[in-house]
């Protein structure tokens, strides 16, 4: 045979033996079809190495979870469920190329993994009903962060529920939906009415406000049958550095009163100032606005829950 034929046949030979894999794959999906489970298919020199290899790759499924030692526990016992389905040789240049698929039925995986929701839903479903049924807002606000607690702890197996399902549908949704919901008529319903005043003062005014309303707080300037008010005050102070020719300083102090509506008491105070200095006045005055605003919403954040938590 010429050496140009033989160059014509090798690319034919190599696309006859990738087709004939490709089939392979196309009539094993048919039969174990992605809706129902989950597969990987490795490739290896031996038939073991192969399989050994398809269900590594099933293992890893989890991988990009965090995992602590009772979650990986957890995901090995739904793991062992995994199997080789199929196993194929390909040959390709003289030489065998083994093949095998390992699949994971979805759901016999997921109800596999049902049985460790049973003490957070329970849990769940009593703290939906408390809340639905508490009369005083301020109990219901000590549910509702036990709640998030709950929420907070079933998110692992959530993430691993949504990997095993095929349309990434929550477990028991209903019941998160009904919980979810009873926790943001809790936070909602408590009342911050901010007072802030000073210079420059919408700068910090901005994060602080968005805090509170990330927890879902109603809070607003003037709010009437307010449960909280929040009294802020800004001070700036501009200065040309005295060692450093160009250099511009800017300190920003944020001063936090909150009182508690009801009894008129202070419950919580706080100062901070930041100063950071630029060649330019309004990139140093800007900084240290943004700092002192950032570390005064975490903070009216920690002692408004503080507060709500005791009282």
């Amino acid at each position: 045979m010429k050496l140009k034929q033989l160059f014509i046949i090798l690319p034919i030979l190599a696309v006859i033996c990738a087709c004939g894999n490709k089939n392979v794959l196309r009539e094993n999906l048919k039969q174990y079809p992605y809706d129902k489970y989950l597969s990987k298919v490795a490739s290896a020199d031996t038939k073991d190495k192969a399989k050994a290899s398809a269900l590594a790759e099933i293992r890893n499924i989890f991988a990009t979870l965090p995992a602590d030692k009772e979650s990986q526990a957890r995901r090995d016992n739904i793991l062992s469920l995994a199997k080789i389905a199929k196993t194929w040789k390909v040959k390709q240049d003289d030489k065998k190329r083994y093949y095998a698929m390992a699949i994971l039925e979805r759901q016999s995986a997921m109800e596999a993994l049902q049985p460790y929701y049973t003490d957070y839903d329970a849990k769940i479903e009593s703290l939906t009903k408390k809340l639905n049924e508490e009369q005083d807002k301020f109990v219901r606000l000590k549910y509702a962060l036990q709640m998030e607690n709950l929420l907070e702890e079933r998110k692992p197996l959530d993430e691993e529920y949504k990997i095993l399902s095929y349309d990434a549908t929550p477990y028991r949704e209903e019941l998160l939906y009904n919980a979810r919901a009873a926790y943001n008529r809790a936070f909602y319903e408590i009342k911050i009415s901010s007072k802030i005043t000073g210079d420059e003062q919408e700068t910090i005014k901005t994060p602080i406000i968005e805090s509170l309303n990330t927890l879902g707080f109603q809070v607003g300037e003037n709010l009437p049958e307010a449960d909280i008010e929040l009294v802020m005050k800004v001070y700036v102070d501009k200065y040309e550095s005295k060692t450093t020719q160009g250099l511009n300083w800017c300190t920003s102090t944020a001063t936090v009163n909150l009182k508690d509506m009801a009894t008129g008491g202070i419950f919580a105070t706080y100062s901070k100032t930041e100063r950071d200095g630029s060649n330019r006045k309004e990139t140093a005055q800007l900084r240290s606005l943004l700092a002192a605003g950032q570390d005064a919403a975490l903070a009216v954040k920690q002692k408004v829950l503080e507060y709500l938590k005791r009282k």
